[in-house]
């Protein structure tokens, strides 16, 4: 259950306007739960998990009020007790928030940070600045970088280390590369930032993800 309550994918896809991305990660949460346990009880747990870390992740942005929907998803939750139901409402509230945090955005703002996320992800073992992102989308730095937290809710830097993180993630998971390599393959200018890097979003180093995990 523990490693089931990190939900920073599932709200960065949110934040990108991803819906089928976002139905997803919430689908292999599911199953993931599903395969060692059957109580609602713990299922409706998750679900708390996953509206108050989307709550959270979010609710800094003064534009958007998220209070009264955290609740409403909530009171939603409160009315279902069957596992089908409860799987249901768990796809409800990803929408809802989705909904929410793009209704009033402009499509093309929207297709500019498209566009630099491709591009990010693409390219993501290479050196990645925000003048070169911005100049592949053909707009200024500070217009970029502005677009940037307010699309994904993280700074331009912060966001790219995200990705690092997790590009190393996968890499651990499903190769025995060793961390230099991985370091590499990953985008981090060193080993020692990898290792650091790592362990601040993830709560452990490299070395005890690996070892976790397998």
């Amino acid at each position: 259950m523990k490693n089931l309550l990190n939900h920073t994918d599932l709200a960065l896809n949110i934040g990108n306007n991803n819906l089928e991305t976002s139905i997803n990660i919430y689908t292999n949460k599911i199953n993931v739960f599903l395969s060692s346990s059957n109580n609602t009880n713990e299922l409706k747990k998750l679900l708390y998990s996953i509206n108050i870390f989307i709550y959270t992740y979010f609710c800094n942005n003064p534009s958007i009020n998220l209070e009264d929907l955290c609740y409403q998803n909530l009171k939603l939750m409160d009315t279902h007790h069957m596992k089908d139901d409860l799987i249901s409402v768990g796809e409800q509230i990803i929408k809802s928030y989705i909904e929410i945090l793009h209704k009033d955005k402009p499509i093309s703002e929207n297709k500019i940070i498209e566009h630099a996320l491709s591009y990010i992800h693409s390219n993501i073992e290479k050196k990645i600045t925000l003048e070169k992102v911005a100049n592949h989308v053909h707009i200024s730095s500070n217009y970029l970088c502005y677009l940037f937290k307010e699309s994904t809710g993280f700074k331009f830097c912060e966001y790219i280390n995200i990705c690092r993180t997790n590009a190393a993630k996968d890499f651990l998971d499903n190769t025995s590369y060793p961390l230099e390599m991985i370091s590499f393959k990953s985008g981090f200018n060193s080993q020692s930032h990898f290792c650091t890097t790592f362990k601040k979003y993830l709560g452990v180093s490299p070395n005890g993800f690996r070892k976790r995990e397998h």
